[in-house]
């Protein structure tokens, strides 16, 4: 590791990336059905003929078959690529910018130097873990109103595991964010319901919070609960009033997608945007 640069670590996070977003699509598709993600095997959809494994190459093997299952000759939605490469790019991104953070800067030298400080690993790993959630988050909990346990329990496991690795949160901050940020909510969730008279937060929310603080400590995950209510605020009210469909329950507004696309963000920039407002507010 000592000797490999930067440049072959983007091109590794960028295959690994896509082949956790092969893992998503399965997700997506099979979660909302209550189909099992490891049995069967990969099949498909169609004609249920097993799915050889050179098939289920990320992104290269929707290319090889251009777009058309190979035992069927049905076409594969364009979604499956999209969905990899995007993953791709967000690994890539992952240690791209957990290398600016740290450096404070990009400049071309890096790109050929090997990486060596251990905190660039734990914030990469960390990075990685919180924008690839974002893609499975938004296609499940959008519509179909749940959080896959394997990004929020997963989160939990992934944060805890990465609290060992020195130079991130230490096992212990790690612990306190998943207890604080995840109680915290459930209380917050539970109070809600009994003001309201009903259902107010989903467990799901709790537990991806829960996943947030153990990997980032409790105070960036109420940072990213904070970033959360707002952006839900500006961006789901004014569309559930268009949609005129709140009565009748079906306007229900998934918190899960703010509060991935606000982990991210605080994580990197989570005590600066802190320190301006704070500074904001003595004028």
């Amino acid at each position: 590791m000592d000797l490999i640069p930067l440049w072959y670590w983007l091109a590794v996070f960028f295959g690994l990336g896509a082949c956790v977003g092969s893992f998503y699509n399965v997700i997506v598709y099979r979660m909302p059905r209550g189909m099992s993600l490891v049995n069967p095997p990969s099949h498909c959809p169609l004609c249920k003929k097993h799915i050889p494994i050179y098939y289920n190459l990320p992104i290269v093997g929707w290319i090889w078959l251009r777009g058309k299952s190979a035992c069927c000759k049905q076409p594969i939605s364009i979604i499956y690529p999209i969905g990899e490469s995007l993953c791709g790019l967000m690994g890539a991104l992952a240690l791209f910018l957990a290398v600016a953070v740290n450096y404070g800067t990009v400049v071309p030298e890096l790109f050929t130097a090997p990486v060596l400080n251990l905190e660039v690993w734990a914030d990469a790993f960390a990075l990685f873990w919180l924008l690839l959630g974002i893609y499975p988050v938004f296609a499940v909990d959008f519509k179909y109103k749940l959080i896959p346990d394997s990004i929020s329990v997963g989160g939990i496991v992934v944060g805890l595991l990465l609290s060992i690795v020195p130079g991130g949160v230490s096992p212990l901050q790690s612990l306190m964010g998943m207890v604080v940020a995840g109680g915290g909510l459930w209380f917050l969730g539970f109070a809600a319901s009994r003001i309201l008279k009903k259902e107010a937060m989903g467990f799901g929310d709790v537990k991806l919070l829960a996943g947030y603080g153990a990997l980032m400590g409790w105070t960036c995950a109420v940072e990213t609960l904070v970033l959360a209510a707002i952006l839900g605020i500006v961006v789901m009210v004014p569309w559930a009033r268009l949609q005129k469909n709140m009565e009748d329950g079906s306007g229900q507004i998934p918190f899960g997608p703010f509060l991935a696309i606000a982990a991210p963000v605080m994580y990197l920039w989570g005590g600066s945007l802190l320190e301006a407002y704070l500074q904001f507010l003595q004028g």
